[in-house]
């Protein structure tokens, strides 16, 4: 079955380490576009997913038995989650045609928790293009405050959102997820180390004393010759707080016709 749409969909790719919060800010992604009258798909491409907070308008569990992976084949959780979206790449189409039978203003995909199996598997940014299509997507990269509260862990997140750029290929917003266990200072003193890469490099400094100053600096400069963005958006999925600005600076990546070619 193919399915032709003259309506514009934006896609949104929740994407993000195990546990930083992307049901979450899915089912709050979804309470926030209705509030605007907007009509919002939600498609669960996570084959492991229990019990999301959420109710799927597409969901790859409908076409993959995780489970049944599992006795099958006699895997564990990440062997079957890897082969789970391996298998998941044949159902594509199908998947892309559910959603654009929803005729949705946005569609909220939320990707499987262990990023690491999903993205760097070639199946990963395989399911991601095809199911974008060539409708304006973006994906947002969520930075877990747990981790982001330290200077180190800051970096490594940002380094490892660089990476999830690279192998999907979407403009990309990075968003400091669960920043409700933050205090108002700490969220301020993040977002400045994001804002002026210098203050992450002395904060750097200061943590790790035996680090040098050369290999900081070196870090954040790939950083900005990458041309990935070191920024963060503070939301609280659970409070709704910050969804408004996150949802103002999709609009202009949306509007602006700021998409790379895929």
């Amino acid at each position: 079955m193919n399915v032709v749409s003259c309506v514009k969909m934006f896609s949104v790719f929740i994407v993000g380490t195990a546990g930083a919060g992307k049901s979450l800010l899915t089912a709050a992604l979804e309470k926030w576009f209705t509030s605007l009258e907007m009509s919002v798909a939600i498609v669960n491409i996570d084959p492991g997913v229990d019990d999301p907070p959420f109710t799927s308008d597409v969901d790859i569990r409908e076409y993959i038995d995780y489970g049944n992976i599992i006795e099958t084949f006699g895997l564990g959780p990440n062997g079957a989650l890897v082969a789970a979206v391996d298998m998941a790449v044949n159902y594509v189409q199908d998947i892309r045609d559910e959603i654009l039978e929803t005729a949705a203003d946005y569609v909220i995909v939320d990707c499987p928790g262990q990023m690491e199996l999903f993205a760097y598997r070639n199946s990963g940014p395989l399911i991601v293009s095809g199911l974008a299509g060539n409708e304006p997507a973006i994906a947002l990269y969520l930075v877990d405050a747990n981790i982001a509260r330290t200077p180190e862990g800051f970096l490594s997140s940002l380094l490892l959102g660089i990476s999830i750029n690279m192998r999907f290929r979407l403009p990309q917003l990075n968003v400091l997820s669960k920043s409700d266990i933050l205090m108002s200072d700490k969220i301020e003193e993040i977002r400045a180390w994001g804002e002026e890469p210098y203050l992450l490099e002395d904060a750097l400094s200061a943590e790790i004393p035996d680090i040098s100053r050369e290999y900081s600096e070196a870090v954040l400069r790939m950083l900005q010759d990458l041309g990935g963005s070191t920024g963060v958006i503070p939301v609280s999925a659970k409070q709704m707080t910050g969804i408004d600005e996150l949802y103002g600076k999709m609009q202009q990546i949306f509007l602006g016709g700021d998409n790379l070619e895929r």
